[in-house]
C-alpha cells in the first residue's frame, strides 16, 4: 500500500513537472533525448518530463535588426548610411530559426552589409540620396531570398538619410547651388532671347507698315499731281511742273503760319530768282485764263451747233 502511494506521487510529481504554458507570441522548441521532437504553441502543453525538455523559445514578434553601413559610391564618395530592417521568424519553421543560425542579429547583419554596400557602389552620392527605395527592394530581395531558408522573414527595410562629413555636405550644397544658377541663367537667356526676336519682329512690322504707308502717300501724290497736270492742257510740262512746285511752296508757308514755331528755309532762289519765279508764275495764270476763254468758247460754239 505504501509503495503504491509512493508510485502515484512520483507518477503525479511527474505529470506536473511535464506541464507547460507557453506564451502568446511565442513558440518552444522540445527535445527528445536531446532530438528535436515539436514546437509546442501558444496555451496549455505537456511534455513527458525527464525524457523530454523544452531546448529554446522562439518570439514570434518582430524584432529590429539596426545598422550603420559605410558605403563608397560611384563617384568614390563615403558615406554612412542607416539601415533599419524589421524581421520576424515563421511559426512553421520555428525548428530552423532555432537550430540553424547560432547568433542571428549577427549574421543577418552581415548579409545586410555587403547587399548594401554592393547596390551603394553602383550608385552617385546624388542618386544615393535619391534612390534609397531602390536599395530597401535590393536588401528585402536579396537577404529575404537567403532568410527564408533559415526561418525567418523580412517584413521591412528602412533606409534612413546618408550621413556625410561636413566638407562634403558643404561640396554638395555647393554643386546644387550652382546648377540652379546655370538653370537659372539658361531661363534669363532664354527669355533675353524672345524679347530681342519679338523686338525685332515688332521693328520689322512696323518698318513694313511706314514704308506702306509711305508707298499709298506716294501713291495719292502721284495721282493727285496727274490730275493737277491735266489741268495744265497745252502748256509746256517744264512750266507746268514749276507751277505746281510754286504751290506746293505756298501751301507750305501756310502750315508754317499755322503752327508758329517752325522755321522755313527756302534755299532754291534768290532775289532774282524770286522776281523771275513771280514773272513766271504771272505768265503761266495769263497762260491758263487764254486756255480757259478758248475753252469755254469751243464749247459755246459747239452748244450753238
Amino acid at each position: 500500500m505504501e509503495l503504491i502511494l509512493v508510485l502515484l506521487v512520483v507518477v503525479g510529481a511527474l505529470g506536473v513537472s511535464g506541464i507547460r504554458i507557453v506564451k502568446q507570441q511565442t513558440v518552444e522548441i522540445v527535445e527528445t533525448l536531446g532530438k528535436y521532437t515539436r514546437v509546442i504553441h501558444p496555451g496549455l502543453n505537456w511534455i513527458f518530463y525527464p525524457f523530454q525538455r523544452v531546448a529554446g523559445i522562439v518570439t514570434m514578434r518582430i524584432w529590429s535588426v539596426k545598422h550603420i553601413v559605410e558605403v563608397k559610391t560611384r563617384d568614390n564618395m563615403f558615406v554612412a548610411l542607416p539601415v533599419d530592417i524589421m524581421i520576424q521568424a515563421q511559426e512553421a519553421q520555428a525548428d530552423n530559426s532555432f537550430y540553424k543560425l547560432q547568433d542571428p542579429a549577427d549574421q543577418i547583419g552581415s548579409w545586410v552589409l555587403n547587399t548594401v554596400r554592393s547596390a551603394a557602389a553602383a550608385m552617385t552620392l546624388d542618386e544615393l540620396f535619391t534612390n534609397r527605395t531602390e536599395i530597401a527592394q535590393t536588401v528585402k530581395g536579396h537577404v529575404g531570398a537567403t532568410l527564408a531558408e533559415f526561418g525567418y522573414r523580412i517584413e521591412s527595410v528602412l533606409v534612413d538619410q546618408p550621413t556625410v562629413s561636413d566638407s562634403v555636405q558643404t561640396s554638395f550644397n555647393r554643386v546644387i547651388v550652382a546648377q540652379r544658377e546655370k538653370e537659372a541663367a539658361e531661363l534669363e537667356g532664354d527669355a533675353t532671347k524672345i524679347r530681342m526676336v519679338r523686338q525685332a519682329e515688332a521693328e520689322a512690322e512696323a518698318q513694313q507698315r511706314r514704308a506702306e504707308g509711305m508707298a499709298k502717300s506716294r501713291e495719292t501724290l502721284a495721282k493727285g499731281l496727274s490730275e493737277s497736270l491735266a489741268m495744265f492742257q497745252g502748256i509746256p510740262a517744264d512750266e507746268s511742273l514749276a507751277m505746281l512746285m510754286e504751290l506746293n511752296k505756298i501751301d507750305a508757308m501756310r502750315d508754317v503760319g499755322k503752327h508758329g514755331n517752325l522755321i522755313l528755309m527756302d534755299m532754291g532762289y534768290g532775289e532774282s530768282g524770286k522776281q523771275a519765279a513771280a514773272t513766271q508764275m504771272t505768265a503761266l495764270l495769263a497762260k491758263l485764263n487764254v486756255q480757259g476763254m478758248r475753252d469755254r468758247k469751243t464749247d459755246n460754239d459747239t452748244s450753238a451747233d
